[in-house]
């Protein structure tokens, strides 16, 4: 095996860590059929004597910030994605809310399905958030009903802010959007080095895959990667953001490889635009051809969660063909698989002699040892 001149550093390869349990997309299966007048009722009764806090800032409420922990808080918005888990758990249901009047998202937890938890659904919510050093990261729900069963003078501030806002109001009641980011601003055009002529519109899609973050990552984890891949792409929306760091904080862990060289591929195959597309017909954070995201069961390789997967998922098993070489050789070899083929690299026997791919495996390699060396967490 050969192995060019340039590699002079030994990197860390992967790291055994133990897999998750899996999770399963779900929506509810049973119907809602509570009168408005009742639902509103309820669910201010339940607000009025829980005095839950009303007039938290979007940034309070995003940030889980001093003046919600401990607190039953008031949020509104849009669901944009849900989760259940196939292990046991006290709340095996958990779903996304992005706060009325901004791009932020919040995760609550649920004790149980409940028929208004649907994506697309406009809503109000009472949750509760843990007090400083309690282990759990995300809302627990305790209350939820329609916006628009609610008087409008009864309704969140963020809420009847964003509704004053929009030119048909009824428009956003209860209205199905499987697209979580459509209507946002569209990102630029494909950043990649090979960029093609627009045959059709490329869409991004987030997904709904949200697990725990208790066995992978913590908060302050998630928060630096953000700024760190929001310098990068600056086009990004936070919600873009958080979706791209979690998802790949997230399968790095279950595919157990080091999520800094993940974090460094992505950066040189798309510079983190969801919508890159190459002349060969790439796609997608991780270019994915259509041949390896079918190898790697993604479907909708626009969608940003199942095209991280796929391409952490291939890189990972490209790890593992050589795991019997030293850690260097290790992941040199599996980002010349990832870029020119593992055909290609065998004929070789080691990093092919194509500029392109020694200009690819150098870069990545070096950011990789960067990321490593520098205590990105």
């Amino acid at each position: 095996m050969k192995i060019n001149s340039f590699y002079t550093h030994r990197l860390l390869a992967a790291i055994a860590i133990a897999g998750l349990p899996a999770l399963l997309i779900a929506e509810p299966d049973t119907t809602y059929s509570e009168k408005p007048e009742v639902a509103a009722a309820r669910y201010l009764d339940a607000r009025r004597q829980s005095q839950a806090v009303t007039t938290a800032t979007v940034d309070a409420l995003a940030a889980r910030g001093p003046e919600v922990r401990g607190h039953i808080v008031e949020i509104a918005g849009k669901i944009v994605g849900r989760t259940t888990r196939a292990s046991a758990s006290d709340s095996p249901l958990s779903f996304v809310l992005r706060i009325a009047g901004s791009e932020y998202a919040v995760f609550i937890d649920v004790a149980g399905d409940h028929a208004l938890i649907k994506i697309g659904n406009t809503v109000h919510v009472l949750a509760e958030f843990p007090a400083d050093g309690q282990p759990l990261d995300h809302y627990q729900m305790r209350e939820i009903v329609l916006t628009a069963d609610l008087p409008l003078a009864k309704r969140n501030v963020l809420a009847v802010a964003q509704q004053e806002t929009t030119a048909s109001p009824a428009e956003a009641v209860n209205t199905i959007n499987r697209d979580p980011l459509a209507g946002q601003p569209s990102d630029s055009p494909p950043v990649s080095q090979e960029s093609s002529p627009p045959q059709a519109e490329v869409v991004a899609r987030p997904g709904t895959l949200f697990p725990d973050m208790e066995q992978w990552a913590t908060s302050a984890a998630v928060s630096t990667w953000m700024e760190w891949v929001k310098k990068r792409n600056p086009r990004l929306n936070d919600l873009q953001v958080r979706l791209i760091v979690e998802t790949v904080l997230y399968y790095s862990h279950k595919f157990t490889i080091d999520h800094r060289l993940a974090f460094a591929m992505i950066k040189y195959e798309s510079d983190f635009n969801p919508r890159c597309l190459s002349h060969a017909g790439a796609m997608g954070l991780t270019q994915l051809m259509p041949g390896t995201a079918k190898y790697v069961g993604v479907s909708d390789p626009w969608d940003i969660q199942q095209n991280i997967m796929g391409g952490i998922k291939y890189l990972a098993e490209q790890l593992y063909t050589y795991e019997n070489r030293s850690n260097y050789e290790q992941t040199i070899l599996a980002l010349a698989c990832y870029n020119a083929g593992p055909n290609a690299v065998k004929r070789a026997g080691g990093v092919p002699n194509f500029s392109e791919t020694q200009r690819y495996v150098k870069r990545v390699s070096d950011l990789f040892l960067q990321l490593y060396e520098s205590g990105m967490p």
